[in-house]
């Protein structure tokens, strides 16, 4: 009925025709540019956060399982053609780029931007190797090419999202979600046949089970260890989680560009779509690896309690990775981050998410009829949280003696809702299941 009301010509993400229906006509439709991309995204990104709460919040009885599982595969077929698109009208705007060159250059550069997505592009026409870098003023982005990319027809793209739509595919989050789910069939299945056991038999169980963990325990320690000699710059995703979104760092080859005949423009169409610059590292003239140097600004709504760890994304491993990243230069009161990177990869910022665990203080202060005031005084803010019947607010997050995130304070929400735009905002107080193996 809430759906009905709104009447913003949406899909309802719970009924399966309309979704599919949304996405088969998105899909079909060629003529995008980016700021459309952008507005179609805002409704794509809504639809994704409606799927999520309903997997969150409802219970075993509210939904099948089928259900579910169709409402993981719609995100992720969202989550999918978002980015499609966003390639698509990249590829459309590298088309037509020779004729929004730069003045002063010869090149062409762009900064579109909304509340979720920021795009830069930056286009090599003239191939001059004074030109090699560039600062995107609006932005508060940059690089520094290599000589030979600085003489190459190239285009740069840094494409910065706000959501993460890349940790979902760690294989790491996905075994450990499978691992949860053997547990608790183990578990259940231990307790059925413990129950049918007579007390001389469960005192034998017992002791063959304690024997039993105790060899497993020490397998997986075991297991543990070697594992973390062999894959040292595998992140952890229970332990470090990227804040701030994700930064999409491309180098892209530049199509045939449109050409004024008399009265016409014409442009050589290829039907292979947007293609990555075939780049490989070489070495400077000093003998080091030509590394790619890249700045990026930190956004203002997230929180950086330390020094964020620069991760990159490796799609044939499915996990983020800190190696391959060189030179790293924080600069808190600029809010910025500079680094070296061998090849054009997919980055994240991640931070500890234990790292205001364990609470310092809490308090839990009536206010009224079924209302409360939840105070978290945990390791570098204080966190106040007004509770009324099943929603809840954010009053306030004092760091260093300021107020911050304004942004997400004052509104009220659902717990789930604001467990999940804290996490993003960079301030966790929520412990997991696992969070005793990092919280001393």
């Amino acid at each position: 009925w809430e759906h009905y009301l709104s009447c913003d010509g949406s899909p309802d993400p719970t009924v399966p025709q309309e979704m599919n229906t949304f996405m088969s006509l998105w899909r079909e439709d060629q003529d995008q540019d980016i700021q459309l991309v952008m507005e179609k995204g805002e409704v794509v990104l809504n639809l994704i956060e409606k799927l999520e709460f309903l997997l969150l919040e409802a219970s075993p009885n509210e939904i099948t399982e089928e259900q579910r599982v169709q409402y993981q595969e719609f995100i992720l077929q969202l989550q999918d053609l978002l980015h499609q698109k966003y390639n698509e009208a990249t590829q459309n705007l590298l088309k037509t780029a020779s004729m929004y060159e730069d003045s002063e250059t010869g090149n062409m550069h762009t900064v579109i931007k909304d509340k979720n997505t920021t795009f830069c592009i930056w286009v090599n026409l003239k191939k001059k190797p004074r030109f090699k870098n560039h600062m995107f003023q609006e932005a508060g982005h940059g690089f520094d090419l290599p000589k030979s990319l600085a003489l190459s027809s190239v285009a740069v793209r840094m494409l910065h999202t706000c959501y993460d739509h890349v940790s979902p595919l760690a294989a790491s989050l996905k075994e450990n979600s499978n691992n949860t789910d053997d547990k608790k069939e183990t578990e259940e299945e231990t307790e059925k046949n413990s129950d049918i056991l007579d007390e001389q038999s469960q005192g034998i169980w017992l002791f063959f089970m304690c024997s039993t963990t105790k060899v497993l325990m020490l397998s997986i320690l075991y297991e543990e260890a070697r594992g973390r000699e062999e894959a040292p710059k595998v992140v952890d995703l229970q332990q470090l989680v990227p804040v701030g979104g994700v930064y999409h760092i491309d180098a892209l080859q530049l199509p045939p560009q449109a050409h004024d005949v008399r009265d016409w423009s014409m442009v050589e169409l290829l039907d292979v779509g947007l293609e990555v610059y075939p780049y490989s590292p070489g070495e400077a003239e000093d003998g080091t690896q030509a590394a790619v140097q890249i700045t990026l600004r930190l956004p203002d709504n997230v929180i950086y309690f330390e020094v964020p760890v620069v991760a990159r994304w490796d799609p044939a491993g499915q996990q983020w990775r800190t190696d391959g990243i060189s030179n790293i230069t924080y600069e808190a009161q600029e809010m910025s981050i500079t680094f070296g990177m061998g090849a054009f990869d997919t980055v994240a910022l991640l931070q500890d998410a234990h790292l205001n665990l364990p609470y310092q203080a809490w308090e839990l202060q009536p206010t009224g009829v079924d209302e409360g005031l939840f105070t978290v005084t945990a390791v570098f803010a204080t966190i106040q949280i007004q509770i009324k019947d099943n929603q809840c607010m954010l009053s306030s997050v004092v760091v260093e003696g300021e107020e911050v995130l304004s942004h997400i304070t004052g509104k009220w929400m659902s717990p789930f809702a604001l467990r999940e735009a804290l996490k993003r905002a960079g301030v966790n107080i929520f412990p997991a299941e696992y969070s005793h193996k990092y919280v001393p």
